[in-house]
């Protein structure tokens, strides 16, 4: 009896070429080292679809289609994307769950250059929810630079002023009234440590904060004075874009540390970490659990200062905005969404909120949690860039009440 004969070798055609076709803007080098396929390799299926979700996590496109074309000794693999608008000028009126009315200019810019490069500028006049101060005037302006001057260095500068009036009671009764002015500015820079991981892996660095607080007016109190902080920071990112949903998983963690003698009025360290989790369930395409948690802790300081706060539309919806403020923070979001009546862009959404505020370390317990439950609905926006609107309501569940949500992710 003859042996069993053995299966023969899965064979593949070679990869002679790889084109990108459809990227009117986006330069053909920021789409090519995001690939897991290279020229003169086998054209394995599996890879060739990896590739594909690579682009797609670039965010940058509605859709990418592959397809292998027949060359001479081998195939062609061309990339056919579809983009997304990349800039959105527009007048900024808005008013959010947390009863701000705002107004002024807002410039999101994408893919600067066709380089995957972010600017957001910032000009606005803005309410705020705390009683005791008054419409804000905020100018801000921010640009991200993946893969700065063709290194593996990601680079970010971030600056920001804001004008704010302050009326506050004093413990005898008396009411005053100064301006606020805060000024910060960072510049950071991580370093992609994930060979080959394109958009994805481990990136770690950091850099320089300042930050300046003066009050000006004739009762204002004394200030809290500049402080310029080195910053550390560590991410990990390994997120699918899946077009209406993501799936994967994100950690990220930081550290800001200051000290009187070196060029600052008061010496600070804070730290903070957070997780991103999103799970597909089941069969149904763009169900998934989402579960976000964060933390952090505070120490020294200027004087009456809390650095972190929870409660409004970004953290636990059902409460005011910053209604419990400390130095030391837990948070823990559940997300459960799905499509709905099978129109992907639109998911109904249900939350749950928890966590609790402190103010110190040493009181750290898990008595008194703060809770709610919400109900909404998300749009996953596909002609923009990492555009998603949500609206819904919250109830806290340690006392009466609710609160809306509402406003761009």
């Amino acid at each position: 009896m003859a042996p069993p004969l053995e299966p023969l070798p899965e064979r593949h055609p070679e990869i002679r070429a790889i084109e990108f076709e459809g990227n009117t803007i986006t330069e053909p080098r920021v789409m090519a080292r995001e690939l897991t396929i290279a020229v003169g390799e086998a054209a394995e299926p599996q890879r060739i679809q990896a590739s594909r979700q690579a682009l797609l996590n670039l965010g940058l496109f509605k859709q990418v289609i592959v397809d292998l074309r027949p060359v001479d000794q081998g195939v062609a693999v061309v990339f056919t994307v579809v983009e997304k608008w990349y800039l959105l000028p527009y007048p900024r009126l808005d008013y959010n769950s947390d009863r701000e009315f705002a107004f002024g200019f807002k410039l999101d810019w994408s893919n600067v250059n066709g380089l995957n490069h972010d600017v957001e500028a910032l000009i606005s006049r803005q309410e705020n929810a705390e009683e005791d101060r008054g419409d804000a005037t905020e100018f801000e302006f921010d640009y991200f630079a993946p893969y700065f001057l063709e290194s593996s260095v990601d680079f970010g500068l971030d600056v920001s002023h804001d004008i704010t009036p302050i009326e506050e009671d004093t413990p005898s009764g008396d009411t005053i009234t100064y301006k606020e002015d805060y000024s910060r500015f960072s510049v950071l820079a991580l370093r992609r440590l994930t060979p080959g991981g394109g958009s994805q892996g481990w990136r770690l660095g950091g850099g320089l904060l300042w930050q300046n607080e003066t009050l000006r007016g004739a009762e204002a109190p004394a200030e809290n004075g500049m402080a310029t902080a080195l910053v550390l920071q560590g991410q990990y990112e390994q997120l699918d874009d899946r077009l209406y949903s993501v799936a994967g998983y994100s950690f990220g963690w930081r550290i800001e540390a200051a000290s009187a003698d070196i060029a600052s009025d008061y010496d600070y360290i804070d730290i903070t970490v957070r997780s991103f989790s999103a799970i597909p369930l089941g069969q149904t395409p763009h169900q998934t659990l989402r579960v976000v948690a964060d933390a952090g802790s505070y120490h020294g300081g200027p004087r009456n200062f809390d650095a972190h706060a929870l409660g409004g539309g970004g953290n636990l919806r059902g409460f005011d905005k910053d209604e419990f403020e400390g130095d030391v923070y837990w948070r823990l979001s559940l997300e459960y969404q799905r499509p709905l009546f099978g129109y992907k862009p639109v998911r109904g959404l249900l939350v749950m909120d928890a966590g609790r505020v402190y103010d110190d370390f040493d009181k750290l317990t898990l008595s008194h949690i703060q809770a709610d439950l919400g109900i909404g609905l998300r749009w996953r926006i596909q002609t923009f860039v990492n555009l998603t609107m949500e609206i819904g309501y919250a109830w806290p569940l340690t006392r009466g009440g609710s609160e809306p949500f509402f406003g761009k992710l």
